[in-house]
């Protein structure tokens, strides 16, 4: 079995996984270990018996708990992904209020320093396999994303939002809230905001979104792309 196959199903699902990493204390010092040893080597250039020492184990007892290097990988994104836990709104919330609080969870978690150098990992690593960065964007980029989605979904049903395409809405307004931080942090440009610049940038975001998509906005319809655009 090939421990170079990030495209292989898990042995853990996520349900299961989150489970066993609470209540089996070996799993989750694997998973720390396996964290420590993939950013100080690199993901092709560490090795399971690495692994397994840095998690003071022996490589048998690794493999009762995972199947391989690529089964270890995917678990431990899926780990990560579920500490990324949102607040449920408060009954007296306001629409801004759910999109200030959501995006806020959403800005820690991925401006942390260790999401930051596992995402810095995926990059450096996509070289050797293309598949390794879709392991990544289907365990954390599409589900965290996806909640977003939801929440605005949920105030274009119950709330008067004019949101005509949620999933490019979400990708807006996560690009003007955090994109700029994400992609400074990232590539090294610059320090991670302070907790009150990254609230007032989050808040001026979400106060610019309402005020196009919100009850009354003035957001356009979506274009009908391949048809003629009227003449002025």
């Amino acid at each position: 079995m090939s421990d170079h196959d990030p495209n292989k199903k898990t042995k853990l699902t996520i349900e299961k996984q989150n489970v066993d990493a609470d209540t089996d204390p070996r799993l989750l010092a694997l998973f720390e270990a396996a964290e420590s040893v993939f950013l100080a080597k690199g993901y092709h250039a560490a090795t399971m018996n690495e692994v397994a020492k840095a998690a003071g184990m022996s490589k048998k007892t690794v493999y009762t708990l995972i199947e391989s290097k690529a089964d270890l990988f995917s678990s431990l994104l899926a780990h990560h992904h579920s500490l990324l836990k949102f607040p449920e709104p408060e009954p007296d919330w306001t629409p801004q209020d759910i999109l200030v609080s959501h995006l806020l969870t959403l800005a820690r978690f991925l401006l942390s320093a260790s999401q930051i150098a596992i995402l810095r990992l995926i990059m450096a690593e996509y070289t050797h396999s293309p598949d390794f960065g879709r392991v990544f964007l289907r365990n954390r980029v599409i589900k965290a994303k996806a909640k977003l989605e939801t929440r605005l979904s949920d105030l274009a049903l119950n709330h008067g939002f004019c949101i005509p395409d949620a999933k490019e809405s979400s990708a807006m307004l996560f690009g003007m809230a955090i994109g700029e931080f994400h992609l400074g942090i990232l590539v090294g440009f610059r320090a991670p905001p302070s907790k009150q610049a990254l609230e007032a940038r989050v808040r001026r975001a979400v106060e610019i979104f309402c005020a196009g998509c919100g009850p009354g906005g003035a957001i356009p319809p979506l274009p009908t792309y391949g048809e003629p655009s009227p003449r002025g």
